[in-house]
């Protein structure tokens, strides 16, 4: 049995359980000096994007918070473990390196953002869906192991009226050919579990995928998978409208 399966495994376990104490109403609030890992994709990855945002608006507003950022987002990676055929290699897997990271460097809070490359691009299935609720509860059992709170963002979301893309139902769905009722049928059903996820170290769900979604226009020029920079600021403002200082 293959690390992946392992997981699989014991998170769809996990599923027949009802978890107490989820998250609850209010705004999330950090401690002082605390070190905050942000986890998820290329878009968690941009260099000059959301993250680095966050850390300069809370810089600013609450210098005495002293709050540290990390980001630990790789490009095209997914917690559900698939890739799509016309992907130049395997898309990374969180799983594969998450335990190494932490142990790397420890961290206080996690912020996760996954869901767009989850899906590969294609159509939707149960079985799609519960892989990717799998990888959420096995990334928040980790963080239960190691007794991390954790931030979950929504996916965000594939603004195709904003940046429109020719799809052949002759090729294999992919990130260059997606489903074109991946953002309906796929994105806001993974937009869906992350709201309605319950369990004890999801401290707070924010949805940033209705924000970009009603402001594509603005928030995504010629690509409908990675927000631009005001994009980003609209993720960054929405996280913090979620956070209590």
């Amino acid at each position: 049995m293959n690390r992946r399966h392992f997981l699989n495994h014991s998170a769809l376990a996990l599923l027949a359980i009802p978890f107490i104490g989820c998250s609850d109403e209010n705004k999330f609030r950090f401690k002082q000096g605390q070190i905050i890992g942000c986890f998820g994709d290329s878009i968690t990855a941009e260099k000059n994007g959301y993250v680095s945002m966050l850390q300069a608006k809370i810089d600013s507003a609450h210098p005495a918070m002293e709050l540290i950022f990390i980001n630990h987002g790789l490009g095209s990676e997914t917690v559900t473990g698939l890739t799509e055929k016309d992907h130049p290699g395997p898309r990374p897997y969180l799983f594969e390196r998450l335990d190494d990271v932490l142990d790397k460097t420890p961290i206080d809070v996690a912020l996760f953002c996954y869901g767009i490359n989850d899906g590969i691009y294609g159509k939707p299935s149960e079985k799609l869906f519960n892989s990717f609720k799998i990888g959420v509860y096995s990334f928040l059992e980790k963080m239960r192991q190691r007794k991390i709170p954790a931030l979950l963002l929504t996916p965000p979301p594939l603004a195709l009226k904003a940046a429109p893309i020719i799809t052949s139902d002759d090729m294999e769905f992919g990130y260059k050919n997606p489903y074109p009722k991946y953002e309906e049928e796929v994105l806001q059903e993974f937009e869906r579990i992350i709201l309605h996820m319950e369990h004890p170290y999801a401290k707070l769900e924010i949805n940033i995928h209705t924000p970009l979604l009603e402001n594509q226009a603005t928030c995504y020029d010629t690509d409908p998978i990675h927000p631009n920079q005001k994009g980003h600021e609209l993720i960054a403002d929405t996280i913090m409208e979620n956070l209590a200082f």
